[in-house]
């Protein structure tokens, strides 16, 4: 079986990038009822992350998690990318997340995969999440419409901790509230500087190799040496 996992297309000028969408145009989703017909496997889930899409103006599109569960045992392998750096933001828009890839095994063992792996060992009842990477956000997120960032949050696009990269401020019920979103946003203006970044790649590569394992689950890359 050969599959694709898509991601988050970027945010855009025109608007959002969408969640869980290919960036190739001739690439289409494969039914799970498909896959589950002529292949050994079930589809447990298949769902969008919320708060993947970096913030903006125009929100990145949020990657996925589809999680297959091996009913027989044979070899997968993974060719994947944007486990360690970030997908950037543009024009003031933040970084979308990180891809990761784990095995659940049936025995209750649980493995980190690299993005990139050949012949790795599965058996019954062994589940793969293929948790795929995010866009980045395009614009400045302060400026995006608080009433989107609330209907997002109740749609499970976003968080109501994800809803504060945006200034916004959300009541049990994901109403505004208006007044502790001006009054926030007003402060974040206050705190960053005047002229935002037209390129936000995240943190700075030293950064992310030394808290490599911290984070992802895997040993930092090392640069190869020619001899």
């Amino acid at each position: 079986m050969y599959s694709i996992g898509f991601g988050g297309i970027p945010g855009r000028p025109m608007g959002d990038g969408p969640d869980g969408h290919s960036l190739w145009p001739s690439f289409t989703n494969i039914p799970c009822e498909y896959l589950e017909s002529y292949y050994p496997l079930r589809i447990e889930q298949w769902e969008t992350v919320a708060d993947t899409g970096g913030a903006g103006l125009h929100r990145g599109g949020n990657g996925v998690d589809v999680a297959y569960v091996f009913e027989e045992p044979g070899t997968i392998a993974i060719h994947d990318d944007r486990w360690l750096t970030y997908p950037w933001g543009v024009n003031g828009g933040h970084p979308g997340s990180r891809g990761t890839k784990w095995l659940e095994r049936a025995d209750g063992t649980r493995s980190v995969l690299p993005s990139k792996c050949h012949d790795v060992p599965v058996a019954p009842g062994d589940v793969l999440h293929f948790v795929t990477w995010g866009g980045g956000g395009w614009g400045d997120p302060l400026e995006r419409d608080p009433e989107l960032v609330a209907k997002e949050v109740r749609r499970g696009l976003v968080t109501a901790k994800g809803a504060e990269c945006y200034g916004v401020c959300v009541d049990e019920d994901g109403a505004v509230d208006a007044e502790a979103t001006e009054n926030r946003r007003d402060q974040m203006r206050a705190d960053r500087p005047a002229e935002l970044p037209v390129f936000d790649m995240g943190p700075p590569l030293e950064e992310l190799l030394a808290r490599c394992e911290e984070e992802t689950g895997l040993p930092a890359p090392k640069r190869p040496v020619w001899v």
